[in-house]
């Protein structure tokens, strides 16, 4: 199987002394790609520093999380826009909105979602999208902001009314480990009807470790168990899901610009 994992943080502290290795299982699990994303501008460069690194591996994504932007500098953004053209760099974000954390004034966080929706139009790269128990709001920014908007609501944790309202959007929806778990109904329905042009898959490691993995730290090679889950949830086959994953991550990330 060719998986791509479309949401992982290999910058944090968790991989620093082993990510080679890290690498190795997730091409042994068939990953060939994965996406490094970004949630502040320190972790952003980073996130490039890896994709040089490890090119045709790992591709950075670019921005500010919701829960970081009230401690940016006020000249963060500006430094993301820079990010932004890299050719290293294929997607914006994670932006979005958080509303279960109090991290960030909502209203600071719509700000920083306003100019992450914004750059991204302007340099044709889609959105990564976070959203915690803000989804209504979330959408009701994206329909103000762009009609053309595309992306993935990243780690999808919703309903399959949500879940609808990102695709007539135009939005990809991403799943993760919480496939994996005990309950999580409504989100595992929503799975199950998303369209297969639009689903993808990703681990968000190191956090959201499926219950199988056998270890508390999430890493690439793990999204197999998603795979499987999301496969059960569709009545196909993993390796159907995996095709399916991979041909919509690379016709999203890699020909949208």
């Amino acid at each position: 199987m060719e998986l791509m994992d479309t949401h992982a943080h290999l910058d944090l502290p968790e991989f620093a002394r082993d990510l080679a290795d890290v690498l190795q299982r997730a091409a042994q699990a068939g990953v060939g790609r994965i996406i490094c994303v970004g949630t502040t501008l320190e972790s952003s460069r980073q996130c490039v520093e890896l994709a040089r690194r490890f090119p045709g591996r790992i591709y950075a994504s670019a921005g500010i999380h919701p829960n970081h932007c009230g401690e940016a500098a006020s000249d963060d953004l500006d430094g993301i826009k820079h990010l932004a053209r890299l050719s290293e760099v294929v997607a914006i974000g994670e932006t979005g909105l958080d509303l279960h954390h109090t991290y960030a004034p909502p209203e600071l966080q719509e700000q920083y979602l306003q100019e992450h929706v914004r750059l991204a139009v302007t340099v044709g790269k889609p959105l990564i999208i976070h959203a915690r128990r803000a989804d209504t709001q979330l959408l009701r920014v994206l329909r103000e902001e762009a009609e053309a908007v595309h992306g993935v609501r990243h780690c999808f944790d919703g309903t399959p009314d949500a879940a609808a309202d990102y695709l007539e959007l135009g939005m990809h929806v991403a799943f993760g480990g919480i496939l994996t778990r005990a309950g999580y109904n409504r989100v595992k329905q929503a799975a199950g009807v998303v369209p297969a042009t639009r689903l993808l898959v990703e681990t968000d490691c190191p956090y959201m470790t499926p219950p199988g993995a056998g270890t508390a730290r999430n890493e690439p090679a793990f999204i197999v168990h998603t795979v499987q889950a999301l496969a059960a949830l569709r009545r196909t086959s993993a390796e159907e899901i995996a095709s399916i994953t991979t041909h919509n991550a690379l016709r999203l990330f890699f020909t949208s610009r």
